[in-house]
């Protein structure tokens, strides 16, 4: 029998959905390239904001029609979507054989299950890699999140932050090194919070000095830092530790004091200047990348002009912007006033513009520069590759012109020829 899994939203979903396709490919499954050849289809739903429920939505109903076609297919929903509207979802749309919240292992062992062939004794000794090439492993070393910022549905959909053990993520870590991972991306809801539950305090240097020591893992990057649990003593523990990539990920999301106090922030604008500017001091190598959040619920101009001045004034060099999304259960959805979509909007391509003339410029930096960078795919006519300042999927991509004799993995030295603002050209040094 074969599977086929649908991941949806962030890489936390990511990192969860390689937990169960490997379940799955372990057991002796085989994989479908598309849902229509599947046996079974499962869905990983993000129900985080409204853009990714509707995506959700319609993933979940191109695939039921595939039922009508073939009677013996199952359909497998699950994830933060039915987290949040399992009993709306079990209501409207009977078609779907599992609805799960978060698949539990007696439900994960029911599924694979299903297939009479699969084998009693499953292979756990290596890893596979459904959604990110081979050489790239997602770490997921928490789950849940207990910040409470005051737009955000995470905690009530996932619940209070909680670590795993170290011993479990260094065996995680050693898979996939063993299985080709040159490259890893450590990710929780917020990593600053890991061991705070267990020990009391950031136990993250710890966990990533370990992670250092294992052969053949080369570069570590590290996602999603809440500035209010980062300090300059926890920026220089964790950026001194060899194979630790100088890739900054802070999501500041505003930088108006009125504003970070309506989110529920629990920082400051000082504070996270202050970070901004050790980092350029100490790491001039370094990218930070950043989100915000434009038309919150109270924004006035006023606040919105602190933003744009801050960006003029600390130019960033990543920056992911969305206009504010009213979630339900959440105390930002009945704060007043709100403010208009068309005002959200507006101010939302206002940032992106700017960004757009400054993440040209900072990328500039790198022209004629030689760096080392990790190959992503081979062509016949082209190396697509990576900056150490560029996560997988989310950032700039470096083109190499011409054919070369690498493999994906591969971390190399090029030299930048050229850069825009989205992207990098560069030449192979040999």
């Amino acid at each position: 029998m074969k599977f086929h899994l649908i991941s949806l939203g962030c890489n936390k979903n990511t990192a969860d959905s390689e937990r169960i396709a490997n379940r799955f490919a372990a057991a002796g499954w085989g994989w479908a390239e598309k849902p229509d050849a599947a046996d079974l289809i499962m869905i990983n739903t993000c129900g985080f904001i409204n853009d990714a429920k509707e995506e959700s939505l319609q993933t979940i109903m191109q695939n039921i029609t595939l039922k009508s076609a073939r009677p013996g297919v199952k359909v497998c929903v699950f994830g933060c979507l039915i987290k949040r509207y399992r009993a709306e979802i079990l209501s409207e749309i009977p078609e779907i054989d599992y609805l799960y919240e978060f698949m539990s292992e007696d439900q994960l062992n029911s599924l694979v299950s299903l297939n009479q062939a699969s084998k009693t004794a499953p292979d756990y000794s290596q890893s596979w890699r459904f959604f990110t090439p081979k050489h790239i492993g997602i770490l997921k070393i928490a789950e849940g999140c207990s910040n409470r910022c005051s737009y955000c549905a995470i905690p009530g959909i996932r619940g209070p932050f909680y670590s795993r053990t170290q011993s479990d993520i260094l065996a995680d870590a050693q898979l996939l090194a063993d299985s080709g991972a040159r490259e890893i991306s450590v990710v929780a809801q917020d990593i600053t919070r890991y061991g705070s539950d267990i020990s009391g305090k950031c136990d993250l240097p710890e966990l990533v000095k370990e992670l250092s020591t294992i052969e053949n893992l080369d570069w570590i990057r590290l996602h999603y830092m809440h500035p209010r649990g980062l300090s300059i003593k926890l920026i220089d523990e964790l950026y001194s530790i060899k194979k630790v990539l100088p890739y900054f990920d802070i999501p500041f999301q505003h930088i108006s004091k009125h504003m970070l106090e309506l989110m529920n922030r629990n920082t400051t604008p000082a504070h996270m200047i202050s970070l901004i500017e050790h980092i350029r001091r100490n790491f001039p190598d370094g990218t930070i990348r950043t989100t915000f959040i434009v038309g919150f619920p109270g924004e006035k101009k006023r606040d919105f002009d602190k933003l744009i001045g801050f960006i003029e004034e600390h130019p960033l060099d990543r920056v992911g912007a969305f206009a504010y999304s009213t979630e339900e259960g959440t105390s930002a959805a009945t704060m007043a006033p709100q403010v208009r979509a068309s005002t959200r909007q507006a101010r939302l391509d206002q940032l992106m513009t700017l960004q757009q003339l400054i993440v040209g410029e900072q990328n500039q930096r790198l022209t004629g520069k030689t760096i080392s960078v990790i190959v992503d795919e081979v062509l016949s006519d082209r190396v697509l590759a990576r900056t150490p300042g560029d996560a997988y999927e989310v950032d700039n991509v470096t083109t190499i012109m011409g054919s070369h004799n690498l493999k994906p993995g591969d971390i190399v030295k090029a030299r930048i020829t050229h850069a825009d603002s989205y992207d990098f050209t560069a030449e192979l040094v040999k």
